[in-house]
């Protein structure tokens, strides 16, 4: 079920997020019910963007073991691109890459982009099926 603000009340308010700081349109942040607010309807503090950034810090710390500033390392040392087709992204913040680690040990080898990260799941990581697949895309040069 979605949350409405009544329009009068919020129309041409803009917020400030108390995380970037930035003025943004009321629309850019979440509702949630509170009994304390008025209409039990409560603006979040901050941004969309802003939440879904520090869900995702938690999510790669929770899941892969590494901070943003480990994954922010990756990013630079690749040069914003991924490790395999070299496509480059904007930022790491808004353009991220994912994080691509091998499924036996949990060891972080790198980022990669949507396309890169997805094949390589799709060929199960398998070295052998990839080396397969060389061959086959190979024989028909011939």
């Amino acid at each position: 079920m979605s949350l409405k603000l009544p329009y009068d009340d919020y129309r041409n308010k803009p917020r400030e997020c108390t995380t970037c700081g930035k003025t943004k349109d009321i629309s850019q942040f979440k509702l949630e019910r509170d009994k304390r607010a008025t209409n039990n309807i409560a603006v979040r503090s901050k941004c969309k963007t802003c939440d879904e950034f520090r869900k995702y810090k938690r999510f790669i710390k929770k899941t892969y073991g590494i901070t943003w500033e480990d994954y922010e390392e990756l990013f630079e040392s690749q040069n914003g691109c991924c490790a395999i087709c070299k496509s480059k992204v904007s930022s790491s913040r808004t353009s991220r890459l994912f994080v691509d680690h091998c499924h036996d040990s949990l060891n972080v080898r790198g980022l990669l982009c949507s396309s890169c990260n997805h094949g390589l799941g799709l060929f199960k990581d398998s070295p052998t099926v990839l080396k397969a697949a060389i061959k086959y895309l190979e024989s028909d040069k011939e």
